[in-house]
């Protein structure tokens, strides 16, 4: 090779060295790729978003009650051995897939494990091992927002995406850099919590009561004087930490019976003797052969047993259909109607924004001049179809002297770190339907069912209640056996009443339980916890 070729490579080669030095300082220099190299060698992983708790009418957690706890694991076998049989199934399986890989990740583990020398952090578990009101609180989906119930309707206030973040120097493998430790950076913003009209105690109590009595149905407990909702329940209950379990589970866990319209009977009957009495109709007597006959269809009242000569009084304690029936015809369809209207019948009531009841069926008033359509809406049946929380809403108006209170579930949002009162989210609302005399002849007379009637099983162990029955036919059947719903719809104590109480088992051929029995044992559970 001559010299020239020599000097022309050699010259080559410097030229690409020089080019080599060049980029490397230019590279050193660049803070672009500084950031990015620094970036390549930390892990940032973010926790659960937060979200604010439901608080009861005295400011006690409904949601939040207890912690969970995620463990920082970081590739290896060390953490595949050391937190296997901390975690579930899912979390060992998860352990396993991600052993070998190049990231940390957050794992649910059991208890906190930070004592094997693992990072552990808590965080709130949204629902109680034993859920409270799940159907009217609702449940989450996989992204942390609302999926039903009040979650649902109260999202954007509950909801603010602020997330704790985990900050951690990797090496290449993505195991921790040494002499560094995780970093954990605060969200900015706490999010606001609600506070309901539930009282967490009243509400456990209803929910022993009605667990241990109950298949199906629902128990609503309201404040007689504000008709605050101090209890919602509804069975069967669920998980609202594993949803997917329910959405095919016979009898319907995730409905809220409280809020659904069904049929039913004769705790419709005080709509009756609301009207007769502020017609002035209240001495209305009838002799019951056990039967009502109109255009050749026959009515009967329980069991077809004649209950002989009637008035108000005793037409309320035995139920009697055809005392009902004929007490209408003296009243009318329009006043009777006009007073279910006034009591919240065949309306629905705004929960929150975006959280409805049902509003049943009030027969039009061109159904109603069909007398037989009429008579079986007299004793409560036919078309009439109404809410659990429509009933507690005529019952707590006799117990309130007359005044209807609107049902109210939700009051303000609350400053989670002081408790302070925000923003309210309801606003009471209330309206004279009857005569305070109308309402003291109602408790007297409901008293007596209790007392003398068929509602004999309510009677608390101490002091007195005041109530009615009520059987429903639904036109279902099982094995060839209709089946029914079984109210029983009162207040306690019948003097001064300071709880109204609405029970309700659905399609059911004979509960265990009589509506009720259950009904007193709730009396006793609330005397209890005075």
């Amino acid at each position: 090779m001559s010299g020239r070729r020599v000097l022309a490579l050699y010259g080559a080669l410097l030229l690409g060295f020089a080019a080599v030095v060049c980029r490397l300082y230019w590279l050193c220099s660049n803070t672009e790729y500084a950031v990015r190299a620094a970036a390549q060698s930390e892990a940032v992983l973010r926790l659960p978003a937060a979200r604010g708790n439901f608080y009861d009418c005295d400011g006690l957690p409904l949601t939040g009650l207890s912690e969970q706890w995620l463990a920082l694991c970081f590739p290896g076998e060390s953490s595949y051995a050391r937190l296997y049989p901390y975690a579930d199934a899912d979390g060992q399986a998860r352990l396993y897939r991600e052993r070998n890989t190049s990231r940390p990740f957050l794992l649910d583990v059991v208890q906190d494990v930070s004592g094997l020398g693992v990072p552990c952090y808590a965080v709130p578990r949204r629902y109680a091992a034993a859920p409270l009101a799940e159907q009217l609180i609702g449940y989450l989906n996989s992204e942390g927002h609302g999926a039903a119930g009040l979650e649902a309707a109260l999202d954007d206030v509950l909801y603010t995406g602020e997330r704790d973040t985990l900050h951690c120097a990797v090496t290449a493998q993505g195991r921790l850099q040494r002499g560094s430790e995780p970093i954990l950076e605060k969200a900015d913003s706490a999010p606001q919590g609600v506070r309901l009209t539930l009282s967490r105690s009243i509400q456990r109590a209803a929910e022993g009561v009605a667990a241990g009595s109950m298949a199906t149905g629902c128990v609503l407990i309201t404040d007689v004087s504000s008709g605050k909702v101090r209890a919602c329940v509804s069975l069967p209950g669920f998980d609202a930490a594993n949803v997917g379990e329910s959405l095919t589970a016979p009898n319907s866990p995730l409905l809220n019976r409280a809020f659904s319209a069904y049929a039913v009977g004769s705790v419709f009957k005080p709509v009756l003797a609301a009207a007769a009495l502020e017609a002035g109709e209240g001495d209305f007597i009838r002799e019951c052969p056990g039967y009502d006959a109109l255009n050749g269809q026959v009515y009967r009242c329980a069991g077809s047993v004649p209950h002989g000569l009637v008035g108000l009084d005793g037409a309320l304690e035995k139920s009697c259909n055809g005392y009902f029936i004929e007490l209408g015809r003296e009243l009318g369809p329009e006043r009777v109607r006009k007073m279910a209207a006034a009591l919240g019948f065949g309306k629905g009531q705004d929960i929150a924004d975006g959280l409805r009841s049902a509003s049943g069926v009030l027969p039009e008033a061109e159904t109603l001049e069909n007398e037989g359509q009429f008579a079986n809406f007299c004793f409560g049946q036919g078309e009439l179809l109404a809410t659990p929380l429509q009933v507690a809403g005529m019952m707590n108006t006799i117990a309130a002297g007359g005044v209807y209170h609107t049902p109210l579930f939700v009051e303000c949002t609350v400053d989670e770190t002081t408790g302070e009162e925000l923003t309210p989210l309801a606003h009471s609302s209330s309206r004279r339907v009857f005569a305070e005399q109308t309402a003291e002849k109602l408790q007297e007379l409901l008293a007596g069912v209790v007392a003398e009637g068929t509602g004999q099983q309510a009677a608390p162990s101490e002091g007195t209640a005041a109530g009615k029955t009520g059987t429903a036919q639904t036109g279902q059947f099982r094995d060839g056996e209709e089946l029914k719903n079984y109210w029983f719809a009162g207040f306690y104590p019948a003097e001064k009443p300071r709880w109204t109480i609405v029970v309700m088992q659905d399609a059911q051929t004979e509960p265990e339980v009589s509506s009720a029995a259950i009904f007193a044992r709730l009396c006793d559970a609330l005397s209890a916890g005075q």
